[in-house]
């Protein structure tokens, strides 16, 4: 058993060891096509179940400071067992969800198949874009600074963002697509701002000026982001606000120890993806129809989460974006047949991903 206090670390440590052993082989290629297909196949199996079952069999009553809200979900999910008559006022496709776990199941087999939904479908999605190279996207995924955090604190968020992912594989499918955001809404309703970006480049679909708004955002938030801020916390108390207070974006009654600070740490890792597709799309005129629209939306939404970057707790409104991170930082690099070093530039993307994490997570 490992101790609750270390369970972070070697989940790093073991991911990090994954990561090693599964990328630097690439660099003896460079193509994936030379990539063996074994590697590939057990590979990914590894990338599954390891964070299902580890993260899934975490302790239900452990410490908050090394688990974080894991504890405040298995009191809810007893308070659910114990009284039928509780229900809850928000987020109605997860309480559901709940509450259909907690008539037939444990509390710990409730994390366990939260795992499960938090990995499962975003892998399908990863399957029927990249095939085999599914395996890359994986490895993004479960290096990506966020995935920790949406597995075991913010759980309501990682399961909407799995499903939303889920629901752009039906991309062609819009019904499909429309039904499944429905669901990842009622799981968590600020994937309301993703929805919206999505509606957004259905329609238009200028990444140039999307990039020139996204770039001005950055100055108006370091000169006038405060201003913004008080005017932003009106309205998210207002009746017109969409996102959840439980989040304090908008809660008065917090006051945090001190004032944010403008995170350039996390401009700077939101930045990375946008220099990568600002490359393949205009240097090497990489044009797929899909890719396009998912970085548009990326740039929609880190372009909002900009103004709410002095806000207690903005990593939450950055994730709204970051999720498309492990998407958006592969699908160029397989999808383009002319690019030499194919495997030399996935594996750095990966690398520096991770990289990002252990910085985040322990320093």
């Amino acid at each position: 058993m490992i101790p609750i206090e270390n369970y972070r670390i070697t989940f790093f440590i073991v991911v990090t060891t994954i990561v090693i052993l599964g990328v630097v082989p690439s660099f003896r290629y460079r193509r994936l096509s030379s990539f063996p297909d074994m590697n590939l196949v057990v590979g990914t199996l590894i990338l599954i179940v390891f964070p299902i079952l580890y993260l899934g069999l975490r302790d239900p009553y452990g410490s908050w400071r090394y688990l974080g809200d894991t504890h405040n979900y298995t009191n809810k999910f007893l308070r659910i067992q114990s009284d039928p008559f509780w229900k809850s006022k928000k987020d109605l496709g997860f309480y559901v969800y709940m509450k259909f776990i907690a008539n037939y199941f444990s509390v710990q087999s409730f994390f366990l198949i939260s795992m499960a939904l938090y990995v499962l479908p975003v892998y399908i999605a990863f399957l029927k874009w990249f095939k085999k190279y599914a395996y890359f996207a994986m490895i993004a995924y479960l290096v990506s600074m966020s995935f920790w955090s949406y597995g075991v604190n913010g759980i309501r968020n990682g399961l909407a963002t799995s499903i939303f992912i889920f629901a752009l594989s039906f991309y062609d499918r819009k019904w499909i697509m429309a039904l499944l955001i429905a669901v990842s809404i009622s799981f968590h309703t600020t994937i309301v701002l993703p929805t919206l970006a999505l509606v957004i480049v259905h329609f238009y679909n200028n990444t140039k000026l999307l990039l020139k708004i996204w770039g001005a955002s950055i100055f108006i938030a370091l000169f006038v982001g405060r201003s913004l801020e008080r005017s932003l916390r009106l309205v998210l108390t207002s009746t017109l606000g969409i996102f959840d207070q439980r989040a304090n974006y908008g809660d008065y009654t917090y006051i945090p120890p001190e004032l944010p600070a403008f995170r350039v740490d996390f401009i700077f890792y939101g930045s990375l993806v946008i220099a990568l597709g600002y490359y393949f799309i205009y240097k090497r005129n990489f044009k797929n129809y899909l890719y396009v629209r998912l970085f548009n939306m990326y740039i929609i939404c880190n372009t909002i989460w900009l103004y709410f970057i002095y806000f207690p707790y903005t990593n939450r409104v950055a994730y709204l974006s970051w999720f498309l991170i492990p998407v958006l930082s592969v699908y160029p690099i397989i999808y383009s047949k002319k690019l030499n070093n194919q495997s030399y530039f996935l594996a750095s993307s990966v690398l520096i991903s991770l990289l990002f994490s252990w910085v985040a997570s322990f320093l």
